[in-house]
């Protein structure tokens, strides 16, 4: 016979289910996404670039233009010929032009965000240069070959500007013309034309940011790729990857080279896009969709962690507890709170359920003890009572032969109360026996205390019946019959008792009254089970009534000027 399959539990079921439907999901979206991104992504690279292409042509021509129209505008400047000639009739005459020159310089280039610096160098080599970085300096440059090759070029293209990177002039620190080649430049170059040889002549000079020049085309690179701007020479003179400013540019067979002729200087504009990444952004979907799945595994896998404190563990922990209960082990620990509210609260209040079953049944253990207590006793006293009953009656007879009335009298009410004690040893009977019982035990308490205490008794017919708990009127209306005021001439006892959800039974003593200290003590100790004078029949009496009806049990004193004391008990 084969084994019978253990079947999983179910929140392993639960679990598998939820996470099974999530991967599924997930696999169906990415294998159609990545399936039509990568017969898209060849055709959308080249559209995209085309369209930035023409974008940035525009761009950069108002760039280049605004610079060479400042270098037109300072080229009809006067105080530019002025220091061109350099005829100056004193040197204060000659600061004066040179602040004035910085001075306009500096309004340009506050003007408009993409210049750098501004420069002016006359036949004899000295120079005027003022930079954004409010750096203005003054002085004589010598002409190195460099210098002599941009000078040169720019003479060639006169009256027009030649364009040339800050790296071309190779000039030191020392040089008053440094500051403009202290970072990466585009320089533009415009010839005065007033000497034959270019070392004799004037220049202006206007840089322009290379960061500024490389906004204007940095939107084109994109998926990788580098964007550069290259020279008529094939210089890359501005490109987003540093390391390839002042290299020439020359095609590779790895990437993908998209050029784009600009309509001016012969200039172009070239995208370098790796092949690879073609493929490189299909797998990176792939890869993302790879991730995407760990991390729903994972994000599955913390979903049902947490479901599995805040919402199975708080259920399995009812289960297990019920399991116990169901096995009678009522022996069970207070739930922690791990769940959501509502579960927790469920715990708790099967719980605290629990808690009072196991009450209701040790007090049902502690009264069948005290009952088979009661029996035994009962039993002990029934070895003969028959002597008791006789012996009293023989006291009788004999008292009656004395024509000892009073004395008969009291012993055929001993009688009558003794008897109910002996005759039923249960913890209940009527009400009706109780008031017979109580009848009885007055009488008594008046043949020893004579007419002076006056009892009233208020019950209804109907409710003589009902069961009632044995010998708990008695010690109260002792402690009446005890206790009281020996001022009064007659004291009243009133026992008043009604019955609606509950017994309701209201004892009044007028020869009594008790200050609200002694009341609030006496009080205390019956609901902690302590007593001493009258304290301790009431809290024997409230000890019997819990073991009975439960903690409803309610017992307590008042005390009334007008009226005496009170004594309420409600079970």
């Amino acid at each position: 016979m084969r084994p019978k399959r253990k079947r999983l539990n179910w929140k392993t079921r639960w679990f598998l289910s939820i996470f099974g439907a999530v991967l599924l999901v997930i696999f169906l979206l990415f294998g159609g996404t990545y399936y039509y991104f990568v017969q898209k992504l060849t055709a959308t690279n080249e559209q995209i670039v085309n369209m930035r292409f023409q974008e940035t042509e525009g761009n950069l021509r108002v760039m280049i233009a605004n610079a060479e129209y400042y270098l037109m505008k300072f080229a009809n400047d006067n105080l530019i010929w002025k220091f061109y000639h350099d005829v100056f009739p004193s040197k204060s005459e000659n600061s004066v032009t040179i602040q004035k020159i910085v001075w306009n310089f500096d309004q340009r280039m506050y003007a408009d965000n993409n210049l750098y610096a501004f420069a002016v160098v006359n036949g004899d080599g000295k120079s005027v240069v003022s930079t954004v970085e409010k750096k203005s300096r003054t002085g004589k440059i010598e002409t190195s070959s460099h210098v002599a090759a941009a000078m040169k070029k720019s003479k060639e293209v006169y009256p027009y500007v030649a364009w040339i990177t800050g790296a071309e002039l190779e000039l030191p620190e020392d040089s008053p013309l440094y500051c403009l080649v202290n970072r990466p430049v585009l320089l533009g170059i415009r010839s005065l034309g007033e000497a034959e040889e270019p070392e004799e002549d004037g220049y202006l000079i206007v840089a322009l940011d290379e960061e500024a020049v490389q906004k204007s085309y940095k939107t084109v690179s994109y998926n990788g790729s580098r964007a550069a701007l290259v020279d008529s020479s094939g210089k890359i003179i501005s490109c987003t990857d540093k390391q390839l400013l002042e290299t020439q540019y020359s095609p590779d067979r790895q990437d993908q080279n998209i050029e784009y002729p600009i309509s001016y200087h012969q200039w172009k504009l070239v995208d370098m896009i790796p092949k690879d990444e073609y493929l490189r952004e299909a797998h990176d979907i792939r890869n993302v969709g790879l991730i995407s799945g760990v991390l729903a595994m994972f994000g599955v896998l913390g979903f049902c962690l947490i479901w599995n404190r805040k919402y199975t563990r708080p259920i399995q922990i009812l289960m297990d507890q019920m399991e116990m209960v169901g096995k009678e082990q009522l022996d069970i620990g207070k739930p922690a709170q791990v769940g959501w509210p509502e579960l927790d609260h469920l715990n708790e209040q099967f719980y605290f359920t629990v808690q009072k079953l196991k009450g209701y049944i040790l007090r049902l253990q502690t009264a069948e003890k005290e009952k088979a207590g009661e029996e035994l006793r009962a039993l002990q006293y029934q070895i003969n009572p028959h002597f008791l009953y006789n012996s009293l009656n023989s006291i009788r007879w004999m008292a009656m032969m004395t024509n000892n009335t009073k004395v008969a009298d009291s012993l055929v009410t001993l009688c009558k109360i003794i008897m109910p004690i002996f005759r039923n040893p249960s913890f209940t009977w009527k009400l009706r026996d109780e008031l017979e019982f109580l009848d009885n035990y007055v009488k008594m308490m008046r043949i020893r205390y004579g007419s002076g205490m006056e009892f009233n008794l208020e019950c209804p017919e109907d409710i003589k019946d009902i069961t009632f708990p044995r010998f708990i009127l008695q010690p109260i209306i002792e402690n009446c019959f005890v206790h009281g005021s020996s001022q009064d001439e007659i004291r009243h006892i009133y026992l008043r008792l009604r019955k609606t959800e509950r017994f309701a039974i209201e004892v009044q003593n007028t020869g009594v009254f008790l200050d609200k200290e002694k009341i609030d003590e006496i009080n205390k100790k019956i609901n902690q089970n302590e007593g001493e004078d009258q304290g301790i029949g009431l809290s024997n009496i409230r000890k019997r009534l819990v073991l009975l009806y439960g903690d409803t049990t309610e017992i307590w004193l008042e005390s009334i000027p007008e009226r005496g004391l009170l004594v309420y008990i409600c079970f």
